[in-house]
């Protein structure tokens, strides 16, 4: 894999696996699972091999006294057990996705009912905590909208790339994007992040992307290359391809993904059964 964005050999051979074994309808990255606490080997085995093929698989579970607890549950029988500890996480390393009347936490996009373009999870971290997996259940959808909306980040690099190779390569330049650090009361919670959106992951020796839309605080390497490239990039992520998918989470689904581009659609909340989601973040992928 490593030699995927250098060899045009080894591309041709990882591009026909690849397009080989996509999945572009929904209903056949489903799987039913009749007890969280105790995967059957065929529920295990069809997670794993949609999460090898396409990067994410859908899961639906029955209603459980203790959501959090199914799902940690869940994602520990696929070795995601080495979460991130990052602000607002809960129950043994998952999030409430969920709106928030708290300022500081509010400032955080997900904690509001508001869109969110298309990103990776932890764009922001470090290498040594780069997110690689996360999981994302639904216990509760809102009353209207808050659908998601996903791709497989490693179709969007073969799309790129078989479009205009030159876009591609420009987006692995070792200093294409930068995540400023971000300060509290001129305390730093998060230190200065720069990095390719493509890259080889040294520790998986799996194609990766690290990347968000967000305008705000992200700076780009000063070039006209890479300027152009990201806006084939955006183009790209925002048209209607056989490879994006979109779904409103009801009750009882989940996703299991080794962090596919994704986003959400803007919603309004029932007050009285307001929108919940539990996200878990791992340093690991799902293998």
């Amino acid at each position: 894999m490593a030699n995927v964005l250098t060899k045009n050999d080894d591309y041709q051979h990882w591009r026909d696996n690849k397009l080989a074994n996509v999945f572009t309808q929904l209903e056949d990255c489903i799987v039913e699972i009749k007890n969280p606490f105790e995967l059957k080997n065929s529920e295990k085995n069809k997670i794993t091999s949609l999460c090898r093929q396409g990067n994410f698989a859908i899961f639906h579970i029955s209603k459980q006294n203790d959501y959090a607890d199914a799902i940690v549950s869940i994602n520990t029988q696929f070795g995601l057990v080495d979460f991130d500890q990052h602000l607002y996480v809960q129950d043994k390393g998952l999030a409430h996705i969920t709106q928030i009347g708290n300022k500081n936490q509010s400032d955080f996009i997900p904690y509001t009912d508001k869109a969110i373009g298309w990103h990776t999870d932890g764009y922001y971290n470090s290498t040594e905590q780069r997110i690689r997996a996360f999981s994302l259940f639904c216990v509760s959808p809102a009353s209207e909208g808050g659908s998601n909306e996903w791709i497989d980040p490693q179709m969007i690099y073969l799309l790129l790339r078989e479009n205009n190779p030159d876009v591609a390569k420009a987006l692995t330049h070792p200093k294409t994007m930068t995540i400023p650090e971000h300060r509290v009361n001129n305390i730093v919670r998060r230190a200065k992040s720069t990095g390719p959106i493509f890259f080889i992951d040294e520790s998986s020796n799996a194609l990766y992307v690290r990347y968000t839309q967000r305008k705000k605080n992200i700076e780009f390497l000063d070039s006209i290359e890479i300027k152009q490239a990201v806006e084939h990039l955006d183009d790209l992520l925002n048209k209607k391809t056989d490879y994006h998918f979109q779904h409103l989470m009801q009750a009882g689904q989940g996703l299991l993904c080794n962090n596919v581009l994704h986003k959400r659609n803007s919603f309004i909340d029932d007050k009285d059964n307001p929108r919940l989601l539990l996200r878990g973040r791992y340093f690991n992928r799902i293998e």
